[in-house]
C-alpha cells in the first residue's frame, strides 16, 4: 500500500511541475548523490549512475552541488510558526496651507 501512495504521490508531482524524464532522471540522480554524501548508511556508485544516464561524473557532482545549494537556501527561506507582529502602519494627514488673500 505504501509503495501504491508513493506512486501517486509522484506521478502527481510530475504532473504539478511538467517535468520532462530528463528531469525526473537528473532529480533522482542528485537525490541518490545526496543521500550518499550526507548518510552513511546510504551506499551508491556515482560512475553507475552517470553511465546510466550518459553523463559524466562531474555533471552528476554538479547536478547535486546545484540542487542542494537551492535546496538550503529554500529551507532557509521557509518561516516557521507564527509570523512576527508588525506595527500597524498609520496613515499620515497632511495639513493644508492656507493661502493669504
Amino acid at each position: 500500500m505504501e509503495n501504491l501512495e508513493q506512486n501517486r504521490r509522484a506521478k502527481k508531482l510530475i504532473a504539478d511541475l511538467d517535468l520532462t524524464p530528463d528531469e525526473i532522471q537528473q532529480i533522482i540522480a542528485t537525490a541518490r548523490v545526496h543521500l550518499a554524501t550526507f548518510d552513511p548508511d546510504y551506499r551508491t556508485n556515482v560512475t553507475q549512475i552517470a553511465i546510466a544516464l550518459d553523463k559524466s561524473r562531474p555533471t552528476i557532482y554538479g547536478w547535486a552541488d546545484k540542487s542542494l545549494e537551492a535546496l538550503v537556501h529554500a529551507l532557509r527561506m521557509i518561516r516557521t510558526g507564527r509570523p512576527p507582529k508588525t506595527n500597524k502602519i498609520v496613515p499620515v494627514t497632511r495639513k493644508r496651507r492656507i493661502k493669504d488673500a
